[in-house]
């Protein structure tokens, strides 16, 4: 067993394991160690404490968005689904802020899929380089801000490499829900793959997040679906609980994948602009499914149909297209 391997093991201390990650994620290192490391985590299984030692790391290397209140939401998930799926998360997080609860949304460009969060908000005339002033002065006035990753986590570029050498997924593509740059109360994360579900919900307890929810469908989107059920992972009152979603629960009927997949960035924009006017049936539900589980989660209503109603309406009143446009407005000021 080589030395990496030894401090990657069951047996070693968390300082030596957070002392190697930040060795990871500096220049003081060879490409050749960097893709060890990750391969070894991944050989050994993404776990709790790999998640949480990584993001304290990370966090302690990234810049901060400091908001007096934490008193907000993210809606940030893993992506990594592979399936083109619509950017139902960011769309729901406008659908949210319209409904009144503040949303720092947490996201990126796309790793594996066609069009990720940022993809789709650059596309839809957000200035992703905005300033943290104007960042702040967007979340004051309109309840909504987009942190766009790479302007907050300048040490990951020291992995960037290792990461593509690896061709594959590493601990960093489902890391960016446990290290938002602001500390939120409230996350919906979703995750493409089941089995780190219940560490990243045991994550976020340990975060002292008051309420959570990862949600995983049970074909791997990452996102609570139409398609059929989706497993859900529930943090309240320091409580875990375990259950199922299913759409005839809640009065939605099961849609066929192909009714939310985008196969562009153009596509997904589109889209995403026909499910805030109210249009494509599938999305519109998915929408208000996963903005009501937002809403709910950041105790907005009491229940989760509530909050799936809640949303519904928001969005055929088209005040949550008007938050987009706005929000995208603002960022060029």
């Amino acid at each position: 067993m080589d030395n990496i391997s030894k401090i990657l093991s069951a047996n070693s201390k968390d300082a030596e394991i957070k002392f190697l990650f930040n060795h990871l994620l500096s220049d003081d290192i060879t490409l050749e160690e960097q893709i060890r490391i990750l391969e070894i985590i991944n050989h050994n299984g993404i776990n709790k404490r790999y998640l949480s030692l990584m993001a304290a790391v990370v966090l302690e290397r990234s810049s901060k968005l400091n908001i007096e209140s934490t008193d907000f939401i993210d809606t940030c998930g893993t992506g990594g689904s592979k399936k083109n799926i619509f950017n139902c998360s960011t769309l729901s997080a406008f659908v949210v802020a319209s409904c009144g609860l503040k949303v720092l949304k947490h996201g990126n460009k796309a790793s594996t899929g066609k069009a990720g969060s940022a993809d789709f908000l650059e596309r839809a005339g957000v200035n992703l380089n905005a300033s943290q002033e104007v960042l702040k002065k967007a979340y004051e006035a309109l309840g909504i801000a987009f942190l766009f990753a790479p302007l907050f986590h300048s040490s990951l570029r020291f992995v960037a490499n290792a990461r593509k050498a690896i061709k594959e997924k590493t601990i960093f593509n489902v890391l960016g829900p446990l290290v938002h740059p602001a500390a939120p109360q409230y996350q919906v994360v979703g995750s493409s793959d089941i089995d780190i579900c219940r560490d990243m919900i045991e994550v976020l307890l340990e975060k002292k997040v008051s309420r959570a929810m990862v949600v995983c469908a049970f074909d791997s989107i990452d996102e609570i679906t139409v398609t059929g059920p989706s497993q859900i992972y529930e943090l309240k009152n320091k409580k875990i609980t375990e259950w199922v979603f299913e759409p005839k629960d809640y009065g939605f009927s099961t849609s066929v994948l192909e009714e939310i997949q985008t196969n562009s960035i153009e596509e997904a924009h589109l889209f995403g602009l026909e499910v805030l006017n109210g249009k494509r049936g599938a999305g519109l539900d998915m929408v208000a499914i996963n903005a009501g589980a937002a809403l709910y989660i950041g105790a907005k209503v009491k229940s989760l149909s509530e909050g799936i109603e809640h949303a519904k309406r928001e969005i055929l009143s088209g005040r949550a297209l008007l938050k987009l446009n706005t929000y995208a407005q603002y960022t060029k000021s």
